[in-house]
């Protein structure tokens, strides 16, 4: 007599289930961002979002009607990098790493980026005027911001609002200096006299920005080749 094995549960259902079990390396975890299909096309947002964050700050120092489009710019400039290092940071680490080392410039090139562009306009184009602080006014939000009323000395009865610091109080004798078109905001003499340095910094913020993320991504596409090596995955059946 033949014997015959007999058939587990769930046996010759294999076809109703999607065919046989994938690899684990082949499986993705809940919170595993997918393998781009282009991953080089991915890692140009990379050099984008370094552009796109300066440009975007700096659009934001030529007045109310430019807002949108400066946060529209940062915004996408900053998403589009952060998408690129989750996608090529494959590893929790490098990735968990990364965007730790990648939060201060991305909130510091904006920044630094609409303060450059305004003392360079002003060092430009801008007049400067002597006058006296004449009150102090703070606002409380997220953040406390402190505005400087100056009524000018060569300009009687004029005077104009400039952000200034805790430090500044009325009577105070300053020097503020004003665009003749209005093309940006006023700003403290002392404070528009060295755009050099501002966009020395700004440029050297990008600069970590681009390694940073340039740097963990290659890292990144190196560990995910190393293990498609080590763990290839099998082919459906057909």
């Amino acid at each position: 007599m033949t014997d015959y094995a007999t058939p587990g549960p769930g046996a010759g259902h294999s076809h109703r289930r999607g065919g046989p079990a994938r690899p684990r390396s082949a499986r993705r975890g809940k919170n595993d961002v997918p393998w781009p299909r282009r991953p080089l096309l991915t890692a140009l947002w990379i050099p984008a979002g370094a552009v796109l964050l300066p440009l975007g700050g700096a659009l934001g120092a030529f007045g109310p009607w430019f807002i949108v489009p400066s946060l529209a710019l940062a915004l996408a400039g900053g998403a589009g990098l952060i998408y690129s290092v989750l996608c090529l940071c494959q590893a929790a680490v490098l990735r968990g790493l990364t965007l730790t080392l990648l939060l201060a410039p991305l909130i510091a090139v904006p920044l630094m980026s609409l303060n450059t562009a305004q003392a360079t306009v002003l060092s430009l184009r801008g007049t400067a005027h002597p006058g006296t602080v004449t009150g102090v006014r703070v606002s409380h939000g997220k953040t406390t911001t402190y505005s400087c009323a100056v009524r000018y000395d060569d300009a009687p009865g004029r005077s104009r609002s400039v952000t200034c610091g805790a430090g500044d109080a009325a009577g105070e004798r300053v020097s503020v200096t004003e665009d003749p078109g209005g093309l940006v905001d006023p700003e403290f003499t002392a404070a528009a006299e060295n755009p050099r340095f501002d966009l020395a910094m700004v440029g050297t913020t990008d600069l970590s920005l681009l390694l940073i993320a340039g740097v963990a991504s290659t890292v990144g596409t190196l560990l995910h080749l190393l293990r498609s090596r080590r763990n290839p995955v099998a082919p459906a059946a057909g």
